[in-house]
């Protein structure tokens, strides 16, 4: 089975007023880490540029107004 590209891929807008915090992998961000600690409810959007392979997945958390990206691939 070949790998299919993500439709979604590269269609992410960050919303106005909104902070990216880069890449997070550890807790050295302050605004990571106090999101984090609060368990706020957070939404994801699949960046990927092929489907199921979460390579760059946003988290968007709408109470801090910040965004994020992880890497979920192995």
């Amino acid at each position: 089975m070949s790998a299919q590209r993500n439709p979604n891929h590269g269609k992410f807008q960050k919303p106005e007023g909104y902070h990216d915090i880069g890449w997070q992998m550890t807790f050295t961000n302050p605004d990571f880490t106090k999101c984090i600690e609060a368990k706020h409810h957070r939404r994801e959007f699949d960046n990927s540029l092929y489907q199921y392979r979460a390579s760059d997945v946003i988290t968007i958390c709408d109470e801090c107004k910040i965004v994020w990206h992880t890497d979920m691939s192995d």
